[in-house]
């Protein structure tokens, strides 16, 4: 059993619906306002025409209840289990999306398009912004911002202090909605526990104003930056790339010379690729949209 169905008890209404082997979740969020429309929860088999069966009643159900437009896989909001992988499918992350190819040519098939787009790529460290962050974390230290590395259970101390800064930081981001403590507590660390977590912390006069999360990837020898955010007051400050420099240093010690950054989201004004010569291995993801 999929234990992240639980937060389906904040959605404004779930329906599951199923076709032989084929299931997915109708999922309204009203608290969502542009898109509160979901799907999420699937599991397609290998057959088209029941998958078709199964989401034009799940369509139907959507029409009925007067929506205008469906976007999925997500599970309620955003902190979770979300998007399909497009490609690379040999290219294993954690978390990571592990559906087959026939989702997306399913989907597409059925008349989604693709929503928002996102992206995971291995950087090199030393890339052209590296500089600019090491001039970016002298200049905030001598403003006074201080910067402080936790790892495995220390890290998951701070778990407070990092839900709050990411409920600032995202406020307004794209189908974001936040979700009470013990809900991000339950699931959304669920995850981190399995890992030997690397949390890297900005203060200013002691309060916890930014982060950056990475980890040695499970199923492969490299790092990956998978979360960084920043409150909203002291973004556009150069916080975010001092944060990315502080951090590279400890990744550096542990060997690596390069990080796989992980889920960017590329309609992000802020997302930036890099020439060849500084990114590879790039993987990509999806969320799709139907209008009704």
């Amino acid at each position: 059993m999929n234990e992240e169905l639980a937060i389906l008890e904040l959605a404004d209404y779930s329906e599951l619906f199923e076709e032989d082997k084929a299931k997915a979740y109708l999922i309204v969020n009203s608290k969502i306002a542009d898109h509160p429309c979901l799907f999420g929860f699937i599991d397609l088999p290998e057959d088209y025409e029941t998958v078709k069966k199964l989401f034009e009643r799940v369509e139907k159900r959507a029409r009925e209840m007067g929506y205008n437009d469906i976007i999925g896989p997500i599970n309620y909001c955003t902190w979770f289990s979300y998007r399909l992988a497009l490609d690379r499918y040999d290219m294993k992350l954690f978390p990571d999306c592990n559906n087959p190819r026939y989702y997306v040519d399913y989907l597409e098939k059925l008349g989604y398009s693709k929503f928002l787009t996102y992206r995971s790529a291995r950087v090199k460290i030393h890339n052209p912004l590296y500089g600019l962050g090491k001039k970016s974390y002298e200049k905030k230290q001598a403003q006074g911002f201080d910067f402080k590395h936790f790892e495995g259970n220390e890290a998951l101390l701070k778990a407070r202090e990092i839900y709050e800064i990411s409920c600032d930081a995202f406020k307004g981001a794209w189908l974001y909605y936040d979700l009470p403590f013990e809900y991000f507590e339950r699931f959304y660390l669920s995850w981190i526990r399995k890992i030997d977590a690397q949390l890297f912390v900005a203060y200013k006069y002691g309060q916890a104003i930014g982060f950056a999360l990475g980890y040695r990837n499970p199923f492969a020898d490299n790092f990956i930056s998978k979360t960084s955010a920043v409150k909203q007051e002291y973004q556009n400050q150069q916080i975010f790339a001092a944060l990315l420099y502080y951090g590279s240093g400890f990744v550096e010690q542990m060997g690596f010379n390069d990080m796989i950054y992980h889920f960017q989201c590329e309609q992000k004004p802020d997302f930036k690729r890099f020439d060849k010569q500084y990114e590879s291995d790039e993987k990509r993801y999806a969320l799709f949209r139907k209008e009704l």
